[in-house]
């Protein structure tokens, strides 16, 4: 009994101690510029740590890390890992950890679409981790919500015909802190109140046939289209 108890407070202690990876493989790190909360994110205002991230896995659209250190001693930056966007080779990501239909903490997304509205296009070309979730979907309002997004033109289909899917951020509506989220804006499949905002805002008007068989590049257009209209609205009240 007592080596057992021996074993586990050396366990204990070791899961206690500072991560670090060695200083002999600093230049392993691959230099990224992180961001708290959404509001940093838009307002430009990084977090003042010189972090390096190790790569774990890549596509053109995501990484998936194994964590995020720092570039100078090597020692593991806890805190970044609930970072709400990453800059990383000149790309803004979006952290998968502030989404619950594509929920995965250490990935990130390049984003397609930025500005007041934000978008990722996920097709059959795109990596596993895009179109999967570590969530298990249960009863009650959000599992409700989450069922919402999920069957309401969870696809769309381009002029081709090929399926898509979009992962969208209004980053106006934000979402108190919890647990390891960040007071930040959420990223999920687009649902039909989102877009019924969307056509509000850009002045469209759809009937109920032609929203259900609209084409996924008329919903890129009206994505794009509000956050022009907003744009200007924010040019003009300025001047």
């Amino acid at each position: 009994m007592k080596k057992i108890a021996f074993c586990l407070c050396i366990l204990s202690l070791a899961s206690c101690g500072v991560q670090r990876i060695p200083l002999n493989e600093l230049d392993t790190l691959e230099p990224v510029t992180l961001y708290e909360t959404t509001s940093d994110y838009l307002n430009k205002k990084p977090m003042r740590v010189d972090a390096g991230i190790l790569v774990k896995d890549q596509s053109t659209q995501h990484i998936t890390i194994k964590g995020i250190f720092n570039r100078k001693t090597g020692e593991k930056i806890d805190k970044a890992i609930s970072a709400w966007a990453m800059e990383y080779r000149d790309n803004n990501y979006f952290n998968l950890g502030y989404s619950t239909d594509l929920n995965h903490w250490n990935s990130y997304v390049k984003f397609d679409i930025e500005g007041k509205y934000s978008a990722v296009i996920i097709d059959d070309n795109s990596p596993y981790v895009l179109k999967t979730t570590s969530n298990s979907y249960g009863g009650g309002i959000a599992g409700s919500l989450i069922a919402e997004s999920l069957k309401w033109n969870k696809n769309w289909k381009d002029k081709n015909g090929d399926k898509k899917k979009i992962l969208f951020i209004d980053t106006q509506d934000i979402s108190p802190k919890k647990l390891n989220r960040n007071a930040s804006s959420h990223g999920d499949y687009l649902t039909r109140k989102q877009f019924e905002k969307l056509m509000e805002e850009t002045n469209t008007s759809l009937s109920e046939e032609k929203i259900k068989d609209i084409e996924f590049e008329k919903v890129i257009e009206i994505i794009e289209a509000a956050n022009k209209t907003k744009s200007e609205a924010e040019i003009n009240a300025q001047l």
